[in-house]
């Protein structure tokens, strides 16, 4: 699916200091710690990180982030769609986007992390080509921790 299929969707980048970015981060961590409870590692918005905002008839409903972490390698962030928006194919338009993002600016490698209890975010990583890799820091000791990776 892609952007232009669907009328009213807008990408656009923002920073990490945006205030309507902040709402949707803040938005997935209050649903991380509802499925994980309180003990999660809490892991800061990193100033290097280039967001893009996912806007539907200019309501901002999702959120993805590109964190550059070494030569070639990337880490995708936050990716988040609000539940109200969900079920429509948003989060393959943000993750295109955000692979898009990564290939423009020189990476070859794209990492992540997710839960166990996010299913849908499982499923979606997997479906477009991420594998399996060992947990990365911060995440090794954290037993919610999956960590993916894919070559662009």
């Amino acid at each position: 699916m892609t952007a232009d299929l669907i009328e009213g969707l807008e990408l656009r980048t923002a920073a990490p200091t945006d205030p309507t970015l902040l709402a949707l981060a803040t938005a997935q961590q209050a649903e991380l710690a509802a499925l994980y409870g309180d003990d999660q590692p809490q892991v800061a918005l990193h100033p290097d990180i280039t967001f893009i905002l996912l806007l539907l008839d200019g309501t901002p409903v999702g959120c993805v982030g590109l964190q550059p972490i070494s030569p070639g390698l990337g880490e995708i962030k936050r990716m988040y769609v609000e539940p109200s928006a969900r079920g429509w194919g948003l989060s393959r338009i943000l993750l295109e986007a955000v692979e898009t993002q990564a290939r423009r600016t020189g990476l070859t490698r794209l990492r992540l992390e997710t839960g166990p209890q996010q299913h849908e975010a499982l499923a979606l990583y997997t479906n477009h080509g991420y594998t399996p890799t060992p947990p990365y820091p911060p995440f090794e000791h954290e037993s919610a921790s999956l960590c993916f990776a894919k070559d662009l």
